[in-house]
């Protein structure tokens, strides 16, 4: 499990993502992104939103890492990693990487607003360090977890 690579992202990706959404469980937790060309379209137009392509030692992607930056040092992330490969770390590894660039080193204050009921996507923040902020989720039924950065 390695990646070795991220890189913005690009038009020609949007064939690998949209493959990604035929899986049901991608499908349903970002179906707002759909149709892709006029969320690439979106992300590209926006400066305070960035968009990642992953890939592997192989320049195959792994998954893709959204970070929308508010000028009060507040940053959303939310990712998706290629089907077939979740459970093995990639996502755990995404994050701390997306983290560490020069470009979000700025982003005092992390969110990541996962649903309630997306257990691996929880304990994946969770791992790198992000807590509830709130014991309860909002009335949309995500949970908004945080990492304070120094």
């Amino acid at each position: 499990m390695s990646i070795t690579e991220l890189r913005v992202v690009r038009e020609s990706d949007i064939v690998t993502i949209k493959g990604w959404f035929e899986d049901a469980e991608v499908q349903r937790r970002l179906e707002g992104m759909q149709p892709l060309s006029e969320w690439y379209n979106y992300v590209a137009s926006k400066e305070d939103y960035q968009v990642w392509t992953a890939l592997d030692e192989n320049k195959q992607p792994i998954g893709i890492v959204m970070v929308e930056q508010e000028s009060n040092y507040v940053g959303y992330i939310a990712l998706v990693v290629n089907p077939i490969l979740r459970g093995k770390g990639y996502g755990k590894a995404l994050v701390k990487k997306v983290m560490s660039l020069p470009s979000t080193q700025s982003i005092k204050k992390w969110i990541a607003n996962i649903e309630t009921d997306n257990i691996a996507c929880l304990k994946c923040f969770e791992s790198v360090g992000y807590s509830f902020e709130n014991s309860i989720p909002d009335e949309d039924g995500y949970y908004s977890l945080i990492y304070i950065s120094n």
